[in-house]
């Protein structure tokens, strides 16, 4: 039998620019960076750039805050969004999204976590087993540069930072709570 190898974290259908989005300002310094990038929102019918929300944000935010987000930025940017909601651990947090929330991140491996994948791909929509690699706009940074150095491909390619290197080390009048200690 002749299998196909296929990526459990990148399905064919996730969009190859995916960020962890916390908030509407965010989403749309995304579109707009995308776009001076020259990054179409999709292409051929597939999305190009789309949107997973933090880290168990069906639990402390839930799924009509998600929608509610998503639905403002489609209207600000008259184009449909690519979307993830992250339910964490919770299959009560994932059925709460059914029928209303296409694709979710429900980890874990219990009776409940089994019978929501089964509806879910039942309904047609998709679980993630756990989160896909996204792109995550930390608030307290700038959006706007990391958005450009991401887009322009500067960003962290394939370098992890040695936070013990004299450039990792802070600089006079610095906090010393501002780096981690090394």
């Amino acid at each position: 039998m002749v299998m196909k190898k296929a990526s459990l974290l990148s399905p064919s259908f996730l969009p190859p620019h995916l960020f962890t989005l916390h908030d509407y300002a965010s989403g749309v310094a995304v579109w707009e960076a995308a776009s001076a990038a020259g990054v179409p929102f999709s292409k051929n019918g597939q999305p190009m750039v789309g949107f997973l929300s933090a880290p168990g944000a069906a639990g402390f935010m839930g799924v009509r805050w998600w929608l509610a987000l998503i639905g403002e930025m489609e209207k600000h940017l008259q184009h449909p969004c690519f979307h993830i909601l992250d339910c964490g651990e919770s299959p009560g947090y994932a059925m709460a999204a059914a029928g209303l929330q296409q694709r979710i991140v429900l980890q874990g491996d219990s009776a409940g976590t089994r019978a929501v994948k089964r509806f879910y791909e039942e309904a047609g929509g998709h679980v993630f087993i756990t989160r896909p690699p996204s792109f995550d706009l930390i608030p307290s940074l700038s959006v706007t540069t990391h958005l450009a150095a991401y887009f322009t491909r500067s960003y962290c390619q394939g370098r992890v930072p040695d936070l013990n290197s004299p450039e990792a080390k802070p600089e006079e009048g610095f906090p010393n709570d501002a780096y981690p200690p090394g």
